[in-house]
């Protein structure tokens, strides 16, 4: 399976039963209380601290020891027999992580200010896409309902990052923010609940298709347990939890040759996020020789996301359009296309070319590449539970080539790890903490360190490992041929 979740079964049958369930209640135990120190630390980040003042290198320590012992447990349950039996602890100690940051301060993210804003916007009958915060607060050419509301938000509208980019998230998306808006305004614990919900969704879609892969159960450990997806979600509010019934759901289904709701799964996920877009060919692959059952889903996915899409189409893309911006510009904490963006700046230097058309062209190089990726893993007709795998393999690449590789876009992976664990992707639950190391550096001149070097203490390790994973994986399969 991996380099570390590879046991054989002479090894399993040596393991020591109580001590394997001693070590997983202790580790558990020991995740809720450093979240229960979280929970306290996050006090010390309140936006009125100064980001200097603020306990960020703490912060990292907790999270990274967080994600070690993390790893080192699910690789002990995932290779014991005896582990199964400890079931119910384990979806204990998973809620007991969530309700730890249930009620904690946010911890160097802000950008739930922004799905405050839009849920009021929304639930107040206004197009969320028309109008930017920077508007409102200069009261430049906008409702006197969106006056009122800011002025009811107090400090929220204020606090909203980049103010003068409108909203750039999917409608769907839009509806939740709505809601959390309407069971309590302006306020963090109906959002949190929200996320609660779809979360639980998310892992009975998961403990179901374990079921359907003949997997043991424990395996649901590797989302449940997740420190990194816990901050993220819980703690700093990131709604990319919504997404994922809905994404896998929408594999779920492909694996058991149902189609059309398949993609219209999917459809839905992309009106909460974009990413589950990148399914869409793997999913359409079995029927591509049936004219009539992909034309279809071809039809489903024109509608659904026509009506989703429309009132972001009808705010008027241009340069303060959230989405517009966010494709052609954004750019944080990337790696593979840092590499890309050196290439494309030597290339065109080369060439006689302008260089700052490096960003445009590395864009390009890493769309094309996207494409090559997923045309190459939905060539073979997949079939069953090689749908899980599979799209592991695409949403894992589209995450490591992205220009911004936030740690809140790794819990996209976290469902299809549970269902195809590999030690290279869940490293990064212990790597990727080292972001925030962003904020004790810059407000104290250290940026290039961030950019320069922290940034490859994240990603390098786990190119490392992929690359001794598949060269295990390509030995073993040679082997296999002679046999």
């Amino acid at each position: 399976m991996s380099l570390l979740f590879g046991a054989d079964r002479g090894e399993r049958k040596r393991e020591r039963p109580l001590h394997t369930r001693r070590l997983i209640a202790w580790s558990g135990l020991a995740l809720t209380g450093l979240f229960l120190i979280l929970s306290f630390l996050s006090d010390h980040f309140t936006p009125e601290t100064q980001l200097k003042e603020r306990p960020v290198l703490l912060l990292v320590l907790i999270l990274t020891l967080s994600g070690a012992l993390y790893i080192f447990t699910v690789f002990r349950a995932l290779n014991s027999f005896s582990a199964g039996s400890m079931l119910g602890f384990m979806l204990f100690i998973g809620l007991a992580l969530r309700l730890a940051m249930f009620f904690s301060t946010p911890m160097l993210e802000d950008d739930y200010f922004r799905y405050m804003w839009d849920g009021a916007v929304t639930a107040n009958g206004i197009n969320p896409y028309k109008y930017s915060p920077e508007q409102v607060i200069q009261n430049r050419d906008v409702p006197e309902e969106l006056s009122r509301l800011a002025g009811e938000s107090g400090d929220v509208i204020h606090r909203i990052n980049h103010p003068h980019i409108r909203s750039i998230y999917p409608p769907v998306t839009q509806a939740l923010f709505s809601l959390s808006y309407i069971i309590k305004p302006w306020s963090l614990l109906p959002w949190r609940s929200v996320l609660l919900a779809f979360d639980i969704a998310a892992l009975v879609l998961i403990l179901y298709s374990l079921n359907l892969m003949r997997l043991p159960l424990i395996y649901a450990m590797i989302y449940w347990w997740n420190p990194l997806f816990v901050k993220e979600i819980y703690n700093s509010g990131h709604f990319d939890v919504l997404v994922l019934p809905f994404a896998l759901g929408g594999v779920m289904l492909a694996s058991t040759a149902k189609y059309t709701g398949s993609i219209m799964s999917l459809a839905a996920g992309i009106g909460m996020k974009l990413w589950p877009v990148f399914l869409i060919p793997l999913v359409l692959r079995p029927i591509l020789t049936s004219p009539g059952k992909i034309l279809r889903a071809l039809l489903v996915l024109i509608v659904f996301l026509t009506a989703l899409f429309l009132p972001l189409y009808l705010s008027g893309p241009d340069e303060s359009s959230g989405l517009i911006a966010y494709g052609g510009s954004w750019e944080n904490n990337d790696s593979i296309f840092r590499i890309l963006i050196f290439i494309s700046d030597l290339s065109l230097g080369v060439l006689g070319f302008e260089t700052y058309h490096k960003y445009a062209l590395a864009r390009v190089v890493a769309a094309s590449l996207t494409v090559l990726w997923i045309a190459y893993i939905s060539y073979r007709k997949p079939g069953g539970t090689d749908f899980f795998k599979r799209s592991l393999y695409i949403v894992a690449f589209v995450f490591l080539i992205s220009p911004t590789e936030f740690p809140w876009y790794y819990t996209w992976l976290l469902p299809f790890l549970t269902l195809q664990p590999r030690f290279s992707l869940l490293a990064l639950t212990a790597l990727l903490p080292l972001y925030y190391l962003r904020y004790y550096l810059e407000p104290r001149g250290g940026l290039d360190i961030f950019t320069n070097f922290i940034v490859w203490l994240e990603f390098a390790p786990v190119w490392v490992l992929l690359f001794l994973e598949w060269k295990r994986g390509r030995r073993e399969f040679i082997g296999s041929r002679f046999l």
